[in-house]
């Protein structure tokens, strides 16, 4: 307990003090970029995905904390680049297509090339509307292709975090997909086929699969762990098995549960909405967490990543909408069982979304 507790101070005085500057510096860079995007269309979107989620950026930046000081600047910049890129694509792959499942893959084989040095470029808008991005989608690519070949075990993890960006390529095309065609035989029938072909453990329900994999926790996990030239292939291995599913699908999950209402006003495809009712996500939500806590155990650096797991579930139980009556229920057992380190994160984090959304505001459209 005691380890844990110094490992978040450890990871937290980090974040706080060298992380997130760079993120930003790096961000005000892509969002000058956006500039340079012929098409109207994309242009916005782009400015959006970075206006609206910068959040997720610094969030998933916690995971600079864990290399060494000498390597973190490459580290920082691969994730970066790549979170920017998952969220762009996230925006496009929700806009209407002709073939949405189609548009979606095609457009997310972008994040396996972005974890591979050396790929080369391919249509990756083939089956989109819009197509004229000034290469900003491949400057996002090289960027993240650069900062992670400078990383000594780029070599040990390279299989597992290309696995990782094709499973989150793929699950957020097919949860978009889902979206687009929830009542046809493409909609959730599809997404739950895919979801059980990954052959998880039978302890996770089908959309707890599908949602761990959908997330990006676990390439950026594993680009962490390339700048540390003690990690073998069979830790990244390992790694790889933490965050997913149990603690990808948590961040999902709990990203959906605060988005809930929006998203059922929005009719947006919801895996919290799977759950029986809030009693049942509460409990999941719960076996979850411990199923993380356990997969993390075997890890070399177990103590900084529980130290990263308390500060995913702290940055979502921050929000406001974590409060809701329906999410009362998950709020109070992850409070109770995530470790004591989450609270004060809660605090951190909510004082952190304020000071955000003042900047917004003060900004203006």
């Amino acid at each position: 307990m005691a380890r844990d507790a110094v490992a978040v101070a450890s990871a937290l005085a980090a974040y706080r003090g060298r992380v997130v500057p760079q993120v930003r510096g790096e961000l005000m860079g892509w969002r000058r970029l956006t500039n340079s995007i012929p098409d109207p269309k994309l242009r916005a979107q782009a400015r959006a995905a970075i206006d609206q989620k910068s959040l997720n950026v610094e969030a998933t930046a916690v995971f600079a904390t864990l290399p060494p000081r000498s390597h973190r600047a490459h580290a920082l910049r691969a994730m970066v680049a790549l979170q920017v890129a998952i969220d762009y694509l996230d925006s496009l792959g929700e806009q209407p297509a002709a073939e949405p499942l189609a548009n979606g893959l095609q457009l997310h084989r972008a994040l396996v090339a972005a974890v591979t040095p050396g790929a080369d470029a391919e249509d990756w808008y083939r089956h989109h509307a819009q197509r004229e991005d000034g290469g900003y989608l491949d400057a996002l690519l090289a960027a993240c292709q650069q900062g992670l070949a400078a990383l000594p075990a780029r070599a040990a993890v390279l299989a597992s975090v290309q696995r990782a960006a094709r499973r989150c390529g793929e699950g957020q095309s097919h949860t978009h997909a889902a979206a687009a065609a929830s009542s046809s035989q493409a909609g959730p029938g599809q997404l739950e086929t895919w979801a059980r072909s990954l052959g998880a453990p039978a302890v996770y329900r089908w959309w707890e699969v599908a949602a761990g994999a959908s997330s990006s926790v676990a390439a950026h996990a594993l680009i962490a762990a390339a700048a540390d030239p003690a990690t073998s292939p069979a830790e990244a291995e390992l790694i790889d098995a933490a965050y997913f599913p149990p603690i990808g699908a948590l961040t999902v999950l709990l990203d959906d549960l605060i988005d809930r209402d929006e998203d059922a006003r929005a009719g947006a495809h919801s895996y919290i909405a799977y759950y029986r009712d809030g009693g049942d996500a509460a409990n999941r939500l719960d076996l979850l967490a411990q199923l993380a806590g356990a997969a993390l155990a075997p890890l070399r650096h177990r103590h900084r990543h529980a130290a990263i797991l308390a500060g995913v579930v702290g940055f979502y139980l921050s929000a406001e909408q974590a409060e809701t009556p329906y999410a009362r229920p998950a709020r109070a057992r992850l409070l109770g069982s995530a470790g004591p380190a989450v609270r004060p994160i809660v605090a951190v984090m909510r004082r952190r979304r304020k000071r955000s959304e003042g900047e917004v505001n003060a900004s203006g459209p």
